[in-house]
């Protein structure tokens, strides 16, 4: 199965894309820059700037981790590099398979001791809360050591540590809370995230819905800090069709858009990973400061006609919409 959780940063990850901000509150420490959390004025300026960063940021979206990144719906300044989908949850779709195989079979670790899962390459020091191994694992940790793995043909590498607590379990249903802070020891631009959350995962037949809560979540990229804060991230998952349903709802401020904003997707969007990575259909809503409004409508995917995503921008906050402009998800 591919990735089942949005991450969708996004995450980093996704986007993940994504999905970019310091950890310890936004800020660089030591007097370094921090996100800027005024409410920001959205108008014809700025608009595919926010749309693009907020659209990146609700799938989890991460831009190319090489030397050239990937702007979302720039107008001038793109790359020909396609940026990582869902970044965020792809790696929480290994943590939560993890997690899940881990408590499905305790016996086969040692109680209070410490087990090393081999990646591709690198590996995952894994220990667990338990005294003796018949009870039950309701928290542990995994401290990862340049773990490669490869998902849909794009490999990660990761250095960082995970905490997880409360875990509880049913023939349906997985929850727990999720506390972390990883980076990409490969790429060419510093790359770093953290957060905490709660991670719930429900199976009812060829479905698997993924709901993603939390307070915050932090990104660095280079020079660039993002933060996600009270978050709610939910995919629905169709085994037997691969279609992915993602449904939004966060407060955005990076050092791109110089501010914060809302998010909601008041139309779920919706991607094929068969023939994907990004959705086909969807709507966005993003608002700033004294109502002004952004709306991002998905016309179609990747290979889509240009353009691909409409933005409809309502700078006064009076309901209507003053200007309409058009972008793609990437060029390449």
């Amino acid at each position: 199965m591919k990735a089942v959780v949005l991450s969708r940063a996004r995450l980093l990850i996704a986007s993940a894309a994504i999905a970019a901000l310091a950890s310890c509150g936004g800020g660089g420490g030591g007097g370094g820059p921090s996100v800027p959390t005024a409410p920001l004025s959205l108008n014809a300026s700025n608009a595919l700037s926010v749309a693009g960063e907020a659209t990146f940021a609700g799938l989890g979206v991460v831009p190319s981790l090489g030397s050239t990144l990937a702007v979302p719906f720039s107008a001038n300044v793109q790359s020909t590099v396609q940026p990582k989908a869902r970044f965020l949850s792809r790696f929480m779709s290994q943590e939560f398979a993890r997690v899940s195989q881990y408590l499905q079979s305790p016996s086969g670790v040692l109680a209070g001791l410490t087990e090393v899962v081999q990646c591709d390459t690198g590996n995952i020091t894994l220990s667990d809360n338990r005294t003796i191994v018949s009870d039950p694992i309701t928290s542990g940790s995994e401290t990862f050591n340049a773990c490669a793995f490869t998902d849909t043909g794009i490999t990660f590498t990761t250095n960082g540590s995970i905490t997880f607590s409360n875990i509880t379990a049913t023939s349906a249903t997985v929850s727990f809370n999720l506390t972390f802070t990883i980076s990409d020891p490969t790429a060419s631009i510093s790359f770093t995230q953290s957060g905490n959350l709660t991670i719930t995962e429900t199976t009812s037949g060829t479905e698997t819905m993924t709901t993603l809560l939390g307070t915050e979540i932090s990104t660095t990229f280079g020079s660039f800090l993002e933060r996600l804060s009270n978050f709610s991230f939910q995919s629905t998952f169709d085994s037997a069709t691969n279609v992915i349903i993602d449904t939004v709802s966060f407060t955005y401020a990076s050092t791109v858009i110089g501010g914060s904003i809302t998010v909601t997707t008041p139309t779920p969007f919706q991607t094929d990973l068969d023939l994907e990575s990004f959705p086909h259909a969807g709507v966005m809503q993003i608002v700033g400061a004294s109502g002004s409004t952004v709306r991002v409508t998905v016309q179609g995917n990747e290979f889509a006609s240009s353009p691909q995503i409409q933005i409809q921008v309502d700078a006064d906050g009076n309901g209507i919409f003053e200007l309409t402009l058009g972008a793609d998800w990437f060029s390449g």
